[in-house]
C-alpha cells in the first residue's frame, strides 16, 4: 500500500511540474506578443538614451566661442600660465595668444599625442614614446630618452621642478625633472601602500596637478581619480562606475581631465559622450556639454582651462576648440573668476 502511494504522489508531483512549466512558457510568450503588439521597438535591444539625459538644472554652461584649428586629426591641447594656448595635430603644434589668434606653427617631424606648458612658455610635447622640448617660439631645446619600449604617451603635467608623464603602454607615471633625469614610477600596483595599480583598457590616460601643488591620475578602467603626492604617495580617490551622469561607464572612463583654479574637476568621456565638472571632493555640479552638443561616437575630447574658470574642449570631429563659460544667469559664480592660478 505504502508502494501504491508514494507511485501515486510521485505522478502528482511529475503533472504539477509540467502543468507549471507549460504555464511559465505560455505566460511569457503571451507577455512578449503584448509587449511588441504595443510598440514597433525591439523589446530586446539595448538602449541608452535614457543614460544620455540629465538633470535640466547641471546644464550650467553655454559655449562662447570656438578656434578652428587647420589641421586634419587634431590630437591634444594645453593652456599655460598666462592663458597663453597650444594644440597638436598633423605633425605639428598651433599656438595662440590669449585672444585665440593663431601666434605659430612648429613642425614636429611626427605626431605630438600630449601637450603641456611650464610657466616659461616652453612646450613639453609627448611623442609616442619620448618627449621633446620648444621654446614658446617654437625652436628645438631638448629630446629626453625613451622611458621604455612599452612606452605610450598620453598625458603630460609639469610643475616649476618636475614633469609627470603618463604611459598608457606601460601602466605607470613617470616622475621627470626639468633637466630629462628619470626619477619615479608612481601608481604601480602595491597593496601595502593601498595602491592599486593603473587598468588602462585604451590608450586613454591623463594626469593634472591641482592647485596645492598635488597630482591627480586617472584610472580609467576604474573609473575614478586618483591623488598622489608628488613623491608617489597615495593621498585619495574618488569616482564610481555608473551608467547615470553622475558616474563614469564603458570599459575606460574619464578620458580626460583638467582641473579649475579653484580645484574643481573637469572631466570628459567617450560612449555616452559629454563633459561635466565635480567639486574637490568628487561631486558632480554641473554638466558642461552632453552628449546632444557631439557627433555620437566622438573621442578624444581633450581639455584645458583658463586662469578665468573657463573650459576648453578639443573637438576632433569638427577640428575646432570649442570655449565654455558659466551662465550668466547661474546662482553660482564662474569657477576661478578673479583668482591668480597657482599651478
Amino acid at each position: 500500500m505504502n508502494t501504491i502511494n508514494r507511485k501515486k504522489d510521485h505522478y502528482l508531483t511529475g503533472a504539477v511540474i509540467v502543468v507549471a512549466v507549460f504555464g511559465i512558457i505560455y505566460f511569457g510568450y503571451q507577455a512578449v506578443i503584448d509587449v511588441m503588439s504595443k510598440s514597433d521597438d525591439n523589446p530586446f535591444e539595448y538602449n541608452i538614451e535614457y543614460f544620455k539625459k540629465s538633470d535640466s538644472t547641471l546644464n550650467l554652461y553655454e559655449e562662447i566661442n570656438q578656434i578652428a584649428l587647420n589641421l586634419n586629426q587634431p590630437l591634444a591641447i594645453a593652456m599655460g600660465y598666462n592663458n597663453e594656448l597650444c594644440a597638436s595635430g598633423d605633425n605639428l603644434i598651433l599656438t595662440f595668444n590669449k585672444d585665440g589668434k593663431l601666434q605659430s606653427t612648429i613642425k614636429c617631424g611626427e605626431a605630438v599625442r600630449a601637450l603641456a606648458i611650464d610657466i616659461n612658455g616652453d612646450i613639453f610635447a609627448g611623442k609616442e614614446d619620448h618627449i621633446e622640448i620648444f621654446s614658446k617660439e617654437g625652436s628645438p631645446k631638448a629630446r629626453w630618452d625613451s622611458p621604455g619600449e612599452k612606452a605610450l604617451i598620453t598625458s603630460l603635467a609639469v610643475t616649476d621642478h618636475y614633469v609627470f608623464v603618463a604611459d598608457a603602454g606601460s601602466f605607470i607615471v613617470w616622475k621627470y625633472d626639468k633637466s630629462g633625469n628619470l626619477l619615479k614610477r608612481i601608481g604601480e600596483k602595491d597593496s601595502r601602500r593601498d595602491i592599486p595599480g593603473f587598468i588602462i583598457p585604451s590608450p586613454y590616460f591623463d594626469v593634472a596637478i591641482d592647485p596645492d601643488g598635488f597630482l591627480w591620475v586617472v584610472n580609467p578602467g576604474r573609473h575614478s581619480l586618483e591623488n598622489y603626492t608628488l613623491e608617489g604617495d597615495m593621498r585619495s580617490s574618488w569616482g564610481e562606475y555608473s551608467m547615470t551622469v553622475e558616474g563614469f561607464c564603458g570599459c575606460c572612463n574619464p578620458t580626460h581631465l583638467a582641473i579649475l583654479p579653484d580645484g574643481s574637476f573637469v572631466t570628459s568621456e567617450k560612449g555616452i559622450v559629454r563633459v561635466k565638472v565635480y567639486n574637490r571632493i568628487g561631486q558632480l555640479t554641473a554638466v558642461v556639454a552632453g552628449p546632444n552638443k557631439f557627433r555620437e561616437d566622438v573621442t578624444g575630447l581633450d581639455l584645458a582651462v583658463d586662469n578665468s574658470g573657463l573650459i576648453y574642449v578639443l573637438d576632433p570631429d569638427r577640428k575646432v576648440i570649442r570655449i565654455f563659460s558659466k551662465k550668466s544667469d547661474s546662482t553660482e559664480e564662474v569657477p576661478g573668476v578673479s583668482q591668480k592660478s597657482t599651478r
